[in-house]
């Protein structure tokens, strides 16, 4: 599921002519490239994980439903 978004994210980046990798959020989550390739394949990010890639981006974290409640 999150791994759609980061997909998403890396495209836009990519159309927008600016610079953002795999291996740039890897970095931010302190592991190797093939670790976050195998993040990736499984989906498998902690809400921690998330949280530390939107305050790379300058993004918030929200949970929307009836009520919207913004991740800081």
């Amino acid at each position: 599921m999150f791994s759609s978004v980061i997909k998403n994210i890396l495209d836009d980046y990519k159309k927008m002519g600016k610079s953002l990798t795999q291996n740039d959020l890897a970095r931010v989550l302190g592991m190797t490239k093939q670790s976050f390739s195998n993040k990736m394949q499984r989906d498998t990010f902690t809400a921690e994980d998330i949280v530390k890639i939107a305050e790379f981006l300058n993004m918030k974290v929200v949970l929307k439903g009836e009520n919207e409640y913004i991740i800081k």
